[in-house]
């Protein structure tokens, strides 16, 4: 069961959401209401002092556990002069019939809006690690960044499963290192063997060293059944955030 809030984090999270919030920009309003649900169901927290600053935006962090027992941390960055440049015309905006083609003609020149650093916790010197798992910048956005965020969110708490993503390569990489370093710090589940973590660090190792899709596919599917007592395909078109990079 999530963990009840306290009064001091009830007042951090009513703080960023008065900070985001935009008057005329009623879908990326739309999407912090998921925010407070979502920090509830992962026992997640906002630190409004956290993280890393940029000088130019209103920054804040999130901080939540993977199934992994890594602890990370997602710094955003939200400028509100540019939410409200979008703002100034957006009713003029008709998204019908191509919404996906609009909204990525939007964002486009206006992916400053809000930007994610993300960072893993490394027991071996108390440092927090840079991972690069959020949109490309080579792809159009077909979504707000808020959702975006909510999607970097449910990766990092499932990340042992979505690391059997194909298009999650980075992640894979990183919990190579960051699996086996969590549990010796404690930071993983009760009743985790070591021998648990060295498994799915080789089926990670073997997935990055698979020839082609197909290859990908049937160990990754077969992983599925044995590890999370999945059927079905784990398809490699890309993730909601972009893919990994």
């Amino acid at each position: 069961m999530p963990l009840k809030r306290n009064n001091q984090q009830d007042d951090q999270i009513d703080r960023v959401l008065k900070t985001l919030y935009c008057e005329g920009l009623e879908p990326h309003n739309h999407s912090l209401t998921l925010l407070p649900n979502l920090l509830d169901e992962l026992d997640a927290t906002i630190d409004i002092s956290g993280g890393s600053r940029s000088y130019d935006a209103e920054s804040f962090a999130i901080f939540l556990s993977g199934t992994s027992g890594n602890r990370y941390r997602i710094t955003v960055n939200y400028r509100a002069r540019v939410a409200r440049l979008i703002a100034e015309r957006f009713n003029e905006i008709e998204f019908k019939p191509n919404p996906e083609e609009t909204i990525g003609a939007l964002m486009h020149p206006f992916r400053s809006l809000m930007d994610f650093e993300i960072h893993w916790y490394d027991a071996r010197d108390g440092a927090w690690e840079g991972i690069c798992i959020h949109e490309r910048h080579d792809v159009p956005l077909k979504s707000w960044p808020v959702d975006l965020l909510v999607s970097t969110m449910l990766i990092l708490s499932n990340d042992l499963r979505n690391s059997l993503i194909q298009s999650m390569n980075t992640l894979r990489s990183e919990l190579r290192h960051s699996y086996p370093i969590a549990w010796f710090a404690r930071q993983t589940s009760d009743g985790v063997a070591f021998e648990d973590v060295v498994k799915f660090v080789t089926l990670l190792e073997t997935l990055q060293n698979a020839s082609d899709r197909e290859e990908f596919l049937e160990i990754s599917d077969a992983a599925l059944g044995d590890m999370f007592n999945e059927s079905g395909q784990l398809h490699s078109t890309k993730h909601s955030t972009g893919g990994d990079e």
